[in-house]
């Protein structure tokens, strides 16, 4: 009988290593890799959704090219991105879009960067349900792609046997964020105004220059705007420490007076600008003055690139300021650079679109002469929404900030004489000071959906303006809380874990297996008794 024990206590012992292998083999987590991942912009814009509206990612990863993406980690890397496949992906309700884009944009080429900006601009033009992260290729994570675009995958297996081989023989990755569900955050856009008076005068005429500092691009932490409008925002510093000097010269001072204002939101439908213009026609404050007064106003947006072009509502007339403007640049382009030519691009304002095509347009609808200057043919050039804009030759900043300049100079001061410049000698841009401003610029973090009052460029533009002009003062555009026009959102930053684990349906496979083995162990169990006495009674009759 004691034989008998020991056997079943064999066979019992040898259901428990099964048992004991089974678990050891469970899916759980071989490796797990951590790395930051950065989501695609989501905000409100007068009543409409832009952008990514879901940050939910627990997914097992597939590659761009798998048969099956419902539910599932799209993992791929930016030379694969096009229209047609991230809207074929969001169509067939790919869980969450992983891609993996360079950290040194140096290394991509020309129909790449086309490529990323076609895909960047169809995608911000509307509301995705589908959650899109961006991250870095760093090894590790290039490591991951690969296995999961070479690996054996179930859903390329030629039949079904071969689909079950690969459930035991392959393992995965499950891609996780355990980020909050995106919530609406303290929503403020930002305006830095400074004036310089012309002295001896009661009332003069004035003219206003304009930029945009804030950057924009598919994901608020990747946006570099270092052209659009990062050369845009040098150049008005610069001018503005031109024409302090040229305004602290006793007995040459101009006639006119200038302002000058920087705005976030620019690529928000001009928000911040446009409120800031609103509120301060129905005030009696100076600036309403001067607005009053205006003559005319120029829009600096993006000139560190090759071209330059005036947009204005329509084909500048002679005898307007318009004109008078447009006239000074073209004769400053001809003294200091014979082979720049400026282009004028008339557009009307399309009134029955809620959303403004240039900076100009929100000073022309309230009646005020207005302009744009920029390297954009129109306001719809490719590239000028472009997460990867920096680009900037500084030859051709320098040049260009020397040519607005010196129109500036020649329209303030009424010079007539097209054979001569003001701006010679030591009156010139600093090419040192422009270069450090766009570098700054494309360093620092100035997201429209990210900034705060004591942000880093807000604090640094209010004081570099400070040094040069008057007044300076920093207004602050909150978000109504019961009807917000604008509305940001956090979760623009997360961490994603990936998992290496074996595909989900090994889970069932293993389930079913252990299940299996505990019914085989419950039933032995169960049965030891009956065993026994069977046992005892046939050794019993043996005996007899």
């Amino acid at each position: 009988m004691l034989e008998t024990l020991n056997d079943v206590s064999r066979s019992l012992g040898s259901v428990w290593c099964l048992i004991s292998v089974l678990v050891v083999c469970a899916p759980a987590a071989l490796a797990v890799h951590e790395f930051t991942a950065y989501r695609m912009n989501q905000y409100t814009l007068s009543g409409t959704d832009y952008g990514c509206k879901s940050n939910m990612v627990n997914f097992e990863a597939r590659a761009v090219n798998a048969n099956i993406v419902t539910r599932r980690c799209v993992l791929m890397s930016m030379g694969e991105i096009s229209v047609d496949r991230m809207k074929e992906l969001i169509e067939n309700k790919a869980g969450s879009i992983l891609i993996a884009i360079p950290e040194d944009q140096s290394t991509l080429t020309k129909d790449e960067i086309d490529n990323w900006n076609e895909v960047e601009e169809v995608l911000m033009e509307q509301a995705v349900d589908t959650s899109v992260y961006f991250t870095y290729q760093k090894p590790e994570l290039m490591g991951i792609y690969h296995e999961v675009r070479t690996g054996l995958n179930s859903d390329h297996a030629a039949t079904a046997a071969a689909a079950l081989g690969n459930v035991f023989h392959s393992n995965g990755y499950q891609i996780v964020t355990y980020g909050t569900t995106p919530a609406p955050v303290k929503s403020s856009l930002y305006t830095i105004q400074g004036k310089m008076l012309s002295q001896g005068r009661d009332t003069n005429p004035s003219i206003a220059i304009v930029a945009h500092f804030d950057s924009y691009g598919i994901a608020p932490h990747l946006a570099k705007s270092a052209n659009g409008n990062g050369s845009g925002v040098a150049a008005l510093l610069e001018i503005a420490r031109l024409l302090s000097k040229l305004y602290s010269k006793s007995g040459s001072t101009p006639k006119y007076d200038v302002l000058f204002l920087l705005s976030s939101g620019g690529k928000l439908n001009y928000l911040a600008s446009k409120t800031w213009l609103e509120r301060k026609l129905s005030s009696d404050m100076l600036e309403t003055v001067l607005l009053n007064e205006v003559e005319f106003v120029l829009c600096i947006d993006g000139i560190g690139q090759d071209g330059l072009n005036f947009h204005v509502s329509k084909q500048p007339k002679e005898g307007t300021a318009a004109h008078k403007m447009l006239s000074a640049i073209e004769e400053a382009a001809s003294l200091l650079s014979p082979n720049t030519s400026i282009n004028t691009v008339p557009k009307k304002v399309n009134l029955g679109n809620p959303l403004f095509a240039w900076h100009h347009e929100i000073f022309t609808v309230k009646r005020l002469a207005a302009a744009t200057i920029s390297n954009h043919k129109a306001h719809n050039s490719l590239g000028r929404i472009n997460t990867f804009d920096n680009n900037v030759d500084p030859v051709k900043l320098y040049e260009h900030t020397h040519i607005i300049a010196e129109g500036i100079v020649r329209y303030v001061s009424d010079l007539s004489d097209s054979s001569v410049t003001i701006l010679d000698d030591h009156l010139v841009p600093n090419k040192e000071l422009l270069t450090r401003t766009v570098e700054f610029l494309g360093k620092t973090q100035r997201a429209a959906t990210l900034l705060q009052r004591d942000s880093p460029v807000i604090l640094n533009l209010e004081q570099t303006l400070s040094k040069y002009a008057s007044e300076v003062l920093v207004s602050e555009l909150k978000a109504s809380k019961r009807d917000p026009e604008f509305q940001f959102y956090d979760q623009s930053e997360t961490k994603l874990f990936a998992y290496n684990v074996k595909p989900a349906v090994f889970d069932l496979f293993l389930a079913i297996a252990v299940i299996a083995y505990l019914g085989t162990v419950y039933l032995c169990v169960k049965s030891i008794p009956h065993g026994l006495t069977y046992l005892y009674q046939l050794k019993k009759l043996k005996s007899s």
